[in-house]
C-alpha cells in the first residue's frame, strides 16, 4: 500500500507540474513580463517562479513520503556568483532540487525543451541556455557567467546509466577555460536509485528513496589543465580530471 501510494503521489505530481507548465506559459509568465522593468528584471522573476515551483515540488513529495532530501555545503552557493556549477546526474530531478536551490542560476537545457509543449514558454522567458547550436553554446555560456550569473552544467549531458562510469562531455570543460571562472563541483546521490536513465518515470523503488546534494570545495581547474598543452589537449585533460574527481568522490561517498 505504501507503494502504491508514493506512485500516485509520483504521477499526481508529474501531472500537475506538466499542467502549471503550460499556465505558466499561457497565463502567468505574460503576467509577469507586465510587472516594471526590462528583459533583466522579467528574467530573473521568471527563473524566481521556476525556482519556487521546483521547491514546491520537492516540498510535496518530501511530505508526502516518496522522497527525502539531504543538504551538504549549502554555504558555498552563496559566493556561486559567476562560478561554473558542475553535476553529475544520477536522476530526473537533480536539475529541479538544484535550480529550487539556486534559483538565481542560469542554466544549459536540452533542446527538446525549448519545443516541449508544457515547458517552452518557461526556459524561454528564463533564458536558459539551449546546447542545440554548439557554435553559440560557449558565447551564451561565457556571456552569462560575466554577467555574474551562476551557471548549472550537467557534464554528462544526460542521466548516468545506474553501474556504467561516468562519462562526461567536453563543453563544461571549454566553457571554465574561456571563461577562467571558479568551477563549484555538487555530488549528487540517490538512494536506491530512482528515476535514472532507463528507467520508466512513473516507477518507484520499494522504499522512499534519499536525494542527497552535497555541495564541494571550489575546483582550481587552472591547476587541472596544463598551460602548456594547445587548447584542444587542455579541455580533454580537464574533462579527464573532472570525470576522475567525480568518480573518486563517489567512491568516497558511496556510489548513486
Amino acid at each position: 500500500m505504501n507503494k502504491l501510494w508514493r506512485g500516485t503521489v509520483t504521477v499526481g505530481c508529474f501531472a500537475v507540474f506538466s499542467v502549471c507548465g503550460i499556465l505558466g506559459s499561457l497565463v502567468v509568465l505574460p503576467l509577469l513580463r507586465l510587472a516594471p522593468g526590462g528583459a533583466h528584471s522579467f528574467r530573473r522573476r521568471a527563473r524566481n517562479l521556476v525556482g519556487r515551483s521546483f521547491g514546491t515540488l520537492l516540498a510535496t513529495l518530501q511530505r508526502t513520503g516518496v522522497m527525502r532530501l539531504e543538504l551538504s555545503g549549502m554555504d558555498r552557493l552563496q559566493g556561486a556568483a559567476g562560478a561554473l556549477v558542475i553535476a553529475n546526474h544520477p536522476t530526473y530531478i537533480d536539475v529541479v532540487a538544484l535550480l529550487s536551490l539556486l534559483p538565481s542560476a542560469n542554466c544549459v537545457v536540452k533542446a527538446d525543451l525549448w519545443r516541449n509543449p508544457f515547458y517552452w514558454g518557461i526556459v524561454r522567458a528564463a533564458g536558459y541556455i539551449s546546447c542545440s547550436s554548439p557554435e553559440s553554446l560557449l558565447a551564451e555560456c561565457c556571456a552569462s557567467l560575466a554577467r555574474g550569473e551562476p551557471l548549472v552544467i550537467f557534464p554528462e549531458g544526460t542521466r548516468s546509466r545506474p553501474g556504467l562510469p561516468l562519462r562526461f562531455q567536453r563543453g563544461a570543460s571549454h566553457v571554465a577555460l574561456r571563461a577562467e571562472c571558479a568551477v563549484l563541483p555538487v555530488l549528487i546521490t540517490c538512494r536506491p536509485i530512482t528515476l535514472s536513465k532507463g528507467q520508466p518515470w512513473w516507477s518507484v523503488p520499494e522504499r522512499p528513496f534519499v536525494l542527497r546534494i552535497e555541495v564541494q570545495e571550489a575546483l582550481a581547474v587552472a591547476g587541472m589543465a596544463s598551460p602548456a598543452l594547445n587548447d584542444t589537449l587542455r579541455v580533454r585533460e580537464l574533462t579527464h580530471a573532472l570525470e576522475h574527481y567525480f568518480t573518486h568522490q563517489q567512491d568516497v561517498h558511496g556510489h548513486a
